[in-house]
């Protein structure tokens, strides 16, 4: 994904120490994304260290007795001294802060993530308020390892602060080398084949890597199985049939206007969400000859030094 022109990769996507991390967090709450009324902030613990969470909660929030010895990082949000409790939760509002929280950004109703910095560890640095004792953490999750992300939260201005427990890994760099060029086949097929006019769906796109070379040893063609496509770009085009008055086909969004809204789950399926509901004052209705009817949608990304570029794959909006 993008965060403010950024690249980064996302926790599903075999992140290494010396990358910049994207942790996500979605909140929803009856089957809708929903914006929690303040986020006190988001600490980073070894998840070794911490295999039950007993060990850094206590009252279902980061427990008063954990030490700064164990925190390996902590990101606060804007207007908050980025401890529990929040000392500015007035600090964060979701209904206006849409762009960025210092070290919590807002990407969208119920969106969060922060960027665990690998390349610059020192820019993931914030104060966390041990109640009332403040100290500056600095990124030091910099291993290998298996780490938890505590998010705590209060869900309505009501409620009561508590703590989100979710999982990542660390990788190595897969480092190896080779005595020939690799032979990639990729195939790719869109799922969705039929999209109701006003919805809003998830155009899905299922990505099949497969190295060719005979003479490559399967642990290398493994790495390849899972997260390895990157830079997911789709071009959408309104096709009119039967017209010679109209464009044969329109563009309703180019590669570059989808580069920071695609996400690649783990084993390579591109999504990108298509607001249908956006047609009818799009800037070229005028030559869609209508909103419902023929689309396509084209796939563009980079495998290792190869962009690859699909066929287009047409569905129907009815």
């Amino acid at each position: 994904m993008q965060l403010n022109s950024t690249d980064l990769v996302e926790r599903q996507n075999r992140p290494t120490v010396l990358q910049r991390v994207a942790l996500r967090a979605f909140f929803i709450n009856d089957g809708a994304y929903y914006d929690p009324y303040d986020i006190s902030g988001v600490t980073v613990f070894a998840k070794s260290s911490n295999l039950t969470p007993s060990t850094i909660v206590s009252d279902n929030v980061v427990a008063s007795s954990i030490t700064s010895s164990v925190i390996l990082a902590h990101f606060a949000p804007s207007g908050d001294d980025g401890g529990f409790p929040a000392q500015d939760p007035s600090g964060y509002n979701p209904t206006t802060d849409n762009a960025s929280l210092s070290g919590v950004y807002r990407t969208g109703v119920g969106k969060y993530v922060v960027v665990l910095d690998g390349v610059n560890p020192t820019n993931a640095s914030a104060n966390y308020n041990f109640y009332g004792s403040s100290v500056t953490v600095t990124n030091t999750a910099s291993a290998v390892n298996d780490y938890i992300d505590v998010w705590t939260v209060k869900f309505t201005n009501t409620g009561t602060y508590q703590s989100l427990i979710q999982n990542f890994h660390l990788y190595d760099d897969t480092f190896f080398t080779i005595t020939e060029p690799l032979i990639f086949h990729t195939t790719n097929r869109l799922v969705n084949k039929h999209l109701t006019l006003d919805s809003v769906d998830n155009l899905k796109f299922t990505t099949e890597v497969t190295v060719e070379n005979q003479g490559i040893d399967d642990s290398i063609k493994n790495i390849f199985k899972d997260s390895v496509i990157t830079n997911a770009q789709v071009k959408i085009e309104k096709i009119n049939e039967d017209t010679v008055t109209l464009p044969a086909h329109v563009t309703v969004s180019g590669y570059n206007d989808t580069s920071a809204l695609t996400q690649i789950t783990s084993d390579n399926t591109v999504l990108l969400s298509f607001d249908t509901r956006n047609l009818a004052t799009h800037a070229n209705v005028a030559q869609f000859g209508g909103l419902t009817g023929t689309y396509r949608a084209t796939l563009k990304y980079t495998l290792l030094d190869e962009i690859v570029v699909t066929p287009p794959y047409y569905f129907i909006l009815q």
